[in-house]
């Protein structure tokens, strides 16, 4: 006599358990996490508030102004004198209108020994071009942005005034790097008004472009900046 032959069910109800199990057990983590699992997936929209790592490069590529400080360091090591340790920055995404410098404070090893507080100036056009370049950016994600300036950014200062702001004229040649000030409101009636401090002053570091008998032209343009997201929301 024939064996009947065992239909095998599939046993859906067994597997539908599992599997609403397994769901519930990812739900609770996703919610544990809250919501910034999500956020590895946005970019960054125009309006959101971001928060980058930076350093600002001058024309040889040298760190003038960064939130690296291992960079800050290295430059320190290599003899660089004017890198300046900064903060995290907090801009706007895909803001125009920033106004013409803003101070950030900074350290440096050599002008924070002597107990000066310093803020370091950031110009409104530089600012603009950030908060363009952050959009679309990812959290994690870096970026060199590269300015284009619509002034040159020179200077020319007379040999006097050169001198009161604690340059050597005399010695001074193309190339060299030199500290420069501004403020919203600036000293220019006289040689005695250099020695007082002008209120909401801001450094920046200049390189002599050239030089005459009796005047010196120095330009503060940095040519790029390297961004990194943080976070933003």
């Amino acid at each position: 006599m024939k064996k009947e032959k065992k239909i095998e069910i599939f046993p859906w109800k067994k597997v539908f358990v599992i599997a609403v199990g397994v769901l519930f057990v990812a739900m609770m983590v996703l919610s544990a996490m809250g919501m910034s699992w999500l956020q590895s997936f946005r970019t960054v929209m125009a309006n959101d508030t971001v928060i980058i790592d930076y350093t600002l490069r001058d024309t040889m590529g040298q760190p003038v102004l960064t939130t690296d400080q291992n960079l800050y360091q290295t430059a320190l090591t290599r003899g660089y004198p004017y890198s300046f340790l900064t903060s995290p920055l907090t801009v706007r995404a895909g803001y125009i209108g920033n106004l013409p410098f803003t101070g950030v404070q900074a350290d440096n090893y050599y002008i924070s020994r002597s107990g000066q507080e310093i803020r370091f100036g950031l110009l409104g056009e530089e600012l603009d071009e950030v908060d363009a370049g952050v959009l679309g950016m990812k959290t994690g994600e870096m970026k060199t942005i590269h300015f284009t300036f619509n002034d040159p950014l020179i200077i020319t200062m007379k040999n006097y005034e050169f001198t009161a702001i604690g340059g050597n004229f005399t010695d001074a040649s193309v190339g060299d790097l030199v500290p420069v000030g501004f403020s919203e409101t600036p000293m220019v009636q006289g040689m005695d008004e250099y020695n007082s401090t002008p209120t909401n002053a801001v450094l920046r570091i200049a390189t002599v472009i050239n030089k005459t008998a009796d005047a010196i032209e120095v330009r503060h343009r940095y040519p790029s900046a390297d961004i990194t997201v943080k976070e933003f929301k």
